[in-house]
């Protein structure tokens, strides 16, 4: 179980107030912030659009990743107030969903990257869902250590052809090698000091690469869809609807979870 009280207690917080409004920035481990997600931590609200990221995209997150390039913050924020219609992470169905924090009765709402923290979760974890009205795409992504891309299940067979498969290696399973990793690949033909080193970057991305997140708490659900506006307004990021959404969402009197 992921705590971000825990985190606040032994990373650097920048923490700002006003009222009983509060901003806490918090640096939290690559590896351990897709486990939080997959933990049910974060929960999408429905003034929110659905996952609409084009494989290319992810891969471009991952290599950004990969290269210690900067891929932007994730707002969320932390209430007691319960939304009785909300969403998953990307409608993706995760292991071990956790909707309420036992300890404190809290939820966090993504108001700020969840296109990002689902193309993280989908494709660490794998999973199918719909594409540009394709029947589905699998998402769980491979690691290709001869060239160091990143490529999908559907471009896995014809790469296969090329190289050792040995040598393409779901990112998954590269989080979570053991120690002998990647010495344990080093008795296959064509291994040499070129794969090691791509192999060890990404292990290194997974070991120091920090997310960056940014807490909201004390703002009640009117001055929470009207931060959500204005990022997404000042981005362009967001349809005219979007915007009526966000304008006019109503907590309802019962419980809907979409799924």
């Amino acid at each position: 179980m992921y705590n971000l009280e825990l985190y606040i207690s032994i990373k650097r917080v920048k923490a700002l107030s006003t009222n009983n409004h509060t901003i806490k920035t918090i640096d939290i481990n690559l590896l351990e912030f897709i486990n939080m997600l997959a933990s049910g931590k974060f929960l999408i609200p429905t003034f929110q659009r659905y996952f609409v990221w084009e494989p290319a995209g992810i891969i471009d997150l991952w290599d950004s990743i990969y290269h210690f390039y900067p891929i932007g913050s994730f707002l969320y924020w932390k209430t007691d107030v319960r939304l009785k219609i909300h969403r998953k992470l990307g409608g993706f169905i995760l292991p071990q969903q956790r909707i309420l924090d036992k300890e404190n009765g809290e939820r966090s709402y993504i108001l700020d990257g969840q296109q990002r923290a689902t193309a993280l979760l989908a494709s660490f974890f794998g999973g199918k869902e719909s594409v540009n009205k394709a029947d589905s795409f699998d998402y769980t992504l491979y690691f290709d250590a001869v060239n160091a891309n990143f490529i999908f299940e559907n471009d896995l067979f014809r790469r296969k052809w090329e190289v050792d498969s040995r040598f393409i290696i779901r990112v998954k399973d590269i989080a979570e090698s053991g120690n002998d990793f990647p010495g344990n690949l080093s008795s296959i033909p064509g291994y040499n000091r070129s794969v090691e080193d791509n192999l060890l970057q990404l292990r290194h991305s997974f070991d120091n690469y920090n997310i960056t997140t940014i807490c909201i708490t004390g703002f009640d659900i009117a001055g929470v869809c009207k931060i959500f506006e204005r990022i997404n307004h000042a981005g362009k990021q967001l349809e005219n609807f979007d915007i009526m959404v966000a304008r006019s969402f109503k907590d309802n009197p019962i419980i809907v979870e979409e799924t």
